[in-house]
This record gives C-alpha cells, sequence and structure tokens, in this order.
C-alpha cells in the first residue's frame, strides 16, 4: 500500500467549440478531489484535492464559468452514488439540450499497482471505496476482477459517450491510463477503434484511432490526454505540490496568461497544451531526473490528430499588464552618494546611479546629508530614451580681508572651514561640497566663526574689514603704536 499512496489519478473532461458571440455557451463541470478516504487500507494523497480547487478557480477566474456551472465534490462529499448521479444527470441535461462545454475531472486513487487494468472493469476509487474488495473474488482463473465501491470503467465510458456535446477533452492523470486501457472503451463505444502510438516531437506518443466502418460515429471532437502509458505509474510530487500532469498543465495556463495582455484572452488549443505538457515532462525534474523518465503523457484524438489540432482545450484571459513606457536616465553627480528622490519619494539609490521611469516630467531631487544640502532639478523622460544628467554639488568660496584706513599693514589671517585649516587671506575655494559648513577666521588671536551657505551656481564671498584698536594705556606710559585688532 505503500506505493499505492503515492498515485494520482487526475481525469478531466471538456468541451469546448466556437459558437456565435451573441448566444451564451452551455457549459458544465463535474469536479471531484479526493485526498481523505474512509478505508483505512487505502492511504491518504497530499494533492488530490488541492489540484481539483486550483482547477476550479483557474475556470472561474480565468475561464469564463460561473460557479453554479460546476458540481465541486471534495472528499467526504465524493461517495460513490453522489459520483453517478451527478454523471448521469449531467447526461441526461446533454441530451435535452446539447452542452457546448463540459468538464469531468477526477482527483484521486485509481487501481492500486497489483491490479492489471485489463484484469478489471473497476476504475477510479471514490471517498467511500474499499479496496479489500479486490480480493474477495480474485481467484486467478483469468475471469475479471470486481470490486464495486469502485466507478466502473464500462459505466464511465458508455455514460460519456452518451454526453451530447460538440467538443471533448479527457485528461487522465492516473497510474496506468494509457488509451489501450480506459480510451478503448470509449473508443469502441464511439465507432473507432486503436490503431497504434508512436509520432515524435510535438506527436510523441500521439495514438491513431481509425473508424471501425462507415457507418456515422459521434461527430463531437474528442482529445483524450493520459499522463502515462498502460504499463507505466503515475505520482503526485511534494516538490511540485501537485500530480504531474494537473502540474504541467498549470504550468502552462499560467504561461500564456502572462504572455497575454489583461484585456484579451486567449485560446489554448489541444495541440498547444500537449506541446508544451510533453516539453515540460522533459524539462522538470524531480530528484534529479525527470518526469519523462518515470512515465511520458499520451493524446488519443478522435477523429483524427489533424482534426483536434485547432481544438481549444481552453480560453483564458492574461494578466500582462500594458506596456508601460520607460526611459533611462542616468545620474552623476559630483561628489557621488547623494540620496536620490523621485517626485518626493526616496528611490532607495545614491548618485552615481541610473533609474528607470515613465514617460514624462519628474523632479528628481539630490540630498547631501552631511552637508545638509537639497537640489532638485526636473527631467523629462522619453520611451527608450537614455539621458544622462552630471550634477555639479560644489561652490566657490572666496575670503577677503580689508581695512578701514588702507595705510594699515593687515594682519595674517587664517582661514579655516569646518575646523580644517585651508589658507588666509585672498583664498579662493573653487570645489567645495555645496551645503552648510562653518566658516572661522583667525587674525592675530581674534575669531570670527559664523555658518555660511556653498552653492554651486552662487559663489560666496565673504570680506572682513579689519579695525584695529589702541590698547588702553597704564598711567604714565606712551602709546608705541601697540593696538587691538577687531572685526
Amino acid at each position: 500500500m505503500k506505493a499505492f499512496s503515492t498515485y494520482l489519478l487526475l481525469f478531466v473532461m471538456g468541451v469546448f467549440l466556437f459558437c456565435s458571440p451573441v448566444q451564451a455557451q452551455n457549459n458544465k463541470a463535474i469536479i471531484i478531489g479526493i485526498s481523505q478516504y474512509s478505508d483505512p487500507d487505502m492511504n491518504c494523497l497530499a494533492y488530490a484535492d488541492e489540484d481539483v480547487r486550483t482547477f476550479f478557480s483557474m475556470l472561474t477566474n480565468y475561464a469564463g464559468y460561473h460557479p453554479s456551472d460546476i458540481v465541486l465534490m471534495l472528499n467526504h462529499e465524493a461517495t460513490k452514488q453522489r459520483i453517478m448521479d451527478a454523471i448521469k444527470d449531467m447526461v441526461r441535461q446533454s441530451q435535452k439540450k446539447p452542452l457546448d462545454h463540459v468538464i469531468f475531472m477526477f482527483a484521486g486513487h485509481g487501481l492500486p499497482p497489483n491490479i492489471k487494468s485489463n484484469t478489471t472493469n473497476s476504475f477510479l476509487a471514490p471517498y467511500d471505496a474499499r479496496i479489500a474488495e479486490f480480493y474477495k473474488e480474485y481467484g486467478g482463473d483469468g475471469s475479471l476482477v470486481n470490486n464495486e465501491t469502485f466507478i466502473n470503467k464500462a459505466w464511465l465510458s458508455r455514460q460519456l459517450s452518451s454526453l451530447k456535446a460538440k467538443e471533448i477533452v479527457l485528461i487522465l492523470d492516473s497510474c496506468y491510463s494509457g488509451a489501450r486501457n480506459f480510451g478503448e472503451l470509449f473508443a469502441e463505444n464511439l465507432g473507432f477503434k486503436v490503431d497504434f502510438a508512436g509520432g515524435s516531437g510535438g506527436q510523441r506518443g500521439v495514438v491513431v484511432v481509425q473508424k471501425k466502418n462507415t457507418a456515422d460515429v459521434n461527430q463531437a471532437r474528442i482529445a483524450f490526454l493520459a499522463s502515462s502509458n498502460e504499463n507505466q505509474p503515475s505520482a503526485e510530487y511534494p516538490e511540485l505540490k501537485h500530480g504531474a500532469l494537473s502540474y504541467c498543465i498549470f504550468e502552462y495556463i499560467n504561461t500564456v496568461r502572462k504572455n497575454t495582455d489583461e484585456a484579451d484572452t486567449s485560446d489554448i488549443t489541444v495541440s498547444g497544451m500537449y506541446a508544451n505538457v510533453t516539453k515540460l515532462f522533459d524539462q522538470v525534474e524531480v530528484r534529479g531526473v525527470s518526469l519523462s523518465y518515470r512515465h511520458q503523457p499520451v493524446l488519443f484524438p478522435i477523429p483524427s490528430y489533424d482534426t483536434i489540432t485547432g481544438m481549444k482545450f481552453v480560453s483564458v484571459k492574461g494578466n500582462k499588464k500594458p506596456r508601460i513606457k520607460t526611459g533611462i536616465i542616468e545620474i552623476i553627480s559630483d561628489p557621488g552618494g547623494a540620496e536620490v528622490s523621485v517626485d518626493g519619494v526616496n528611490a532607495g539609490k545614491l548618485s552615481n546611479c541610473s533609474l528607470e521611469l515613465t514617460e514624462g516630467k519628474h523632479m528628481i531631487s539630490l540630498f547631501l546629508r552631511e552637508t545638509n544640502y537639497m537640489y532638485s532639478f526636473m527631467v523629462d523622460i522619453k520611451d527608450g530614451q537614455h539621458k544622462r544628467e552630471k550634477i555639479s554639488l560644489r561652490g566657490a568660496l572666496a575670503v577677503e580681508a580689508f581695512s578701514d584706513k588702507p595705510s594699515q599693514q593687515l594682519p595674517r589671517l587664517k582661514v579655516y572651514v569646518d575646523d580644517q585649516g585651508v589658507g588666509g587671506a585672498g583664498l579662493k575655494i573653487k570645489d567645495l561640497v555645496a551645503g552648510t559648513h562653518t566658516l572661522k577666521v583667525i587674525a592675530e588671536n581674534i575669531a570670527k566663526k559664523r555658518q555660511i551657505e556653498i552653492r554651486p551656481t552662487s559663489p560666496l564671498l565673504v570680506r572682513y574689514k579689519i579695525i584695529r584698536e589702541a590698547s588702553p594705556l597704564p598711567s604714565g606710559k606712551d602709546d608705541n603704536n601697540i593696538s587691538n585688532v577687531g572685526f
């Protein structure tokens, strides 16, 4: 039973058609997912019910289905009687009014690995199935092994072949699900026989079917997609969180949506789906080996591959956002490291950097935190354009000294910017970083300090007037030209 616990059965049948745009489609679906089984001898499945919920969400959100068009049964709801009643009710509805689009999906256990599909008519395990029933009647005499607690293969094929629908897509993700098993019964009821499987590339694993006679047969276009041939098991994978076939189907649907504008709808064809499923089976690896190493998908087309090639698998709404027109602005500043904001929002980058901005005008702001300086400028972005803006964040400072007495000799000045000595009177600095600085000037031990603002386009000139003041004389002393300096 350990091996049995890894097998996932996913069975989907859908009908898709071309119809007048003014006529609403008559779409119905039965979707069944069973991860929990009441039989203690049947291991539960990890992802069967979630596969069904995922597909249900895709149909109702992407593919135009209304929830009222879908019968959803999960776990304990999916008893044998309820499943059979739902299928028979759908058949009756289709015979009164032909259906356009029918989906039947079953995700759960199929046959156990030690019961070969050609030895039994039992097929799908409902919630209340009892696996021990197989062994009560098994005598090894070549007769069919029956288990009345399972959905019967012959009964199901008769019911589905009685559906009145225009196009049918049948997907079976289960152990030993190849066309020569259930597919042969289904084809037989429709007046066809299985010939052989072959093909390469996009048609690898395509089964050829032929009419048994020239009598009129069901005119529905049918595509039956199986996850494996009749001798291969199928599995669900913790790494994928899905069964193999359902994972590949979902991946391709999501890929199509990503490449379709959100205002549009894309038709996924049967041939497109099958080609991409086989591609993903080859490319996706689990535990170091590809999915196709364990089992390969099979396509069973009726009446022929050419007939069903352009047939819709499903139509889905896109989620690709309209292309936003953008351009690149490269911001080079001296010095670099300024915080960059766009339209008042911090861009999370420092100059020198590149930004991709939408087409139009934007306010770019550069902030030098060390000197508390903000510089803003406007850019006009064009679609596909790469612009480069070079911004100087440096300005000029000049310091001069003069006396109220032109004939008087000026004392020597020492000039400091932010406590760093930079020169004396007549000083000119051309590349001082813009922003707030502290300017200090010392003359004969007299200091003057002030805050200055440096701007790239506005040189700052600071002029100090030197005033000599006579020193107070002690009593009886002469003034020997000793004086104090003042600014």
